[in-house]
């Protein structure tokens, strides 16, 4: 998942899975924003919030929006009068933290952080959001720590456990992280990352099967990533399984990995398949 910005995560679980029973232009905006069809969507949400004025949801949905085109200082217009309404916000307190960290303020990012661990003590977004800022700060036991909270406060917590598994990778404790992606993929069986991640740490131990079993995983969830299908032809050539890699480095060509790579991979598969071929003949 998108880790290193609440914005992503909040987006996610906010937007598209959050309909309001405030109904008409609310809705609308919803189901624009999930069709991709983003002007329309904020145009319905500023409908909304004409309509009422009291409306925080609809404020945060479009100040998500906002953030996410670069419009920080409309997103943070509009997360600053939610908070005066309703100081118990959680998500607007992270996203806060997020606008003012990109503009540098980390002492004011700190603070909003923890005024929105504050408010979700019970769940786990606004702590693990808080710890990939102390971790992209260089802080890495405080983060540690923030991330263990949080899964001790909600298990099934997958960007607390990834967290933990960088950490754990960034000080070479493979076991360690290995077991924390396996957390993260239980919960969040999507998460790429975590998936390519562990791959190359098991590539390191060499343990280059269960690298490719992962790979193959992560690539069947988003065929369009060339550098997963590179790396999974590659290994899949490696055991053998020379049509599947075939598979694999056609899909990373046209996925738009890097060519020479691909076409290298490929002339060295293509001799492989015909060694094959003339033994078959014999």
């Amino acid at each position: 998942m998108g880790k290193d910005s609440a914005l992503i995560f909040i987006c996610l679980t906010i937007i598209s899975a959050c309909a309001s029973t405030a109904g008409g232009p609310y809705n609308r905006a919803v189901e624009n924003y999930s069709a991709g069809r983003i002007g329309d969507s904020i145009d319905a949400y500023r409908q909304a919030i004409i309509i009422d004025p009291s409306d925080l949801q609809a404020k945060f949905n479009l100040a998500v929006i906002y953030q996410d085109q670069g419009k920080s200082e409309e997103a943070e217009s509009l997360y600053r009068t939610i908070l005066n309404r309703n100081p118990g916000f959680a998500p607007a307190w992270s996203n806060l933290a997020s606008v003012e960290e990109k503009h540098g303020l980390l002492t004011e990012a700190e603070n909003h952080h923890r005024r929105a661990v504050l408010a979700d003590r019970d769940g786990c977004a606004a702590s693990s959001q808080f710890g990939y800022f102390l971790l992209r700060a260089q802080r890495s036991d405080e983060a540690a720590q923030v991330f263990e909270q949080s899964t001790k406060a909600d298990p099934p917590c997958a960007n607390a456990w990834f967290g933990l598994a960088e950490i754990a990778r960034a000080k070479g404790d493979y076991p360690a992280a290995l077991k924390s992606y396996d957390k993260a993929l239980i919960y969040n069986p999507s998460d790429l990352e975590a998936r390519r991640r562990s791959a190359d740490i098991l590539i390191s131990l060499g343990d280059r099967g269960r690298a490719a079993e992962l790979l193959l995983k992560a690539a069947s969830l988003n065929p369009d990533r060339g550098d997963i299908n590179l790396q999974l032809g590659i290994l899949l050539r490696e055991q053998g399984r020379l049509k599947d890699a075939e598979k694999a480095l056609e899909a990373a060509k046209k996925a738009g990995a890097p060519q020479a790579e691909c076409d290298r991979e490929l002339s060295i598969l293509y001799g492989k398949l015909s060694e094959e071929a003339a033994g078959k003949a014999r």
